[in-house]
């Protein structure tokens, strides 16, 4: 398994959350959000600047912009 950040990952590509990182206040809101340690998460859609992304977690879909992701470490197999 390698480590990777989320906003790294390509189209339909899932991987397991390691890691939340950034400050209190949006660590803490991404958290809420389903985005803890051991979550499955996959990239449904990225967007044509790749600067937001639809990602699958816990039975629901959300968007994210690419700053927020890139505070999630997730493993993936290759």
């Amino acid at each position: 398994m390698k480590v990777k950040k989320l906003c790294e990952l390509k189209k339909y590509q899932s991987g397991i959350i390691l890691a939340v990182e950034g400050d209190v206040h949006l660590r803490r809101r991404l958290l809420e959000l389903g985005l803890t340690n051991g979550t499955v998460v996959k990239i449904l859609s990225i967007s044509p600047l790749k600067n937001s992304f639809l990602i699958a977690l816990r039975n629901y879909t959300l968007a994210l912009r690419k700053n927020s992701l890139d505070l999630v470490s997730v493993a993936v197999d290759e």
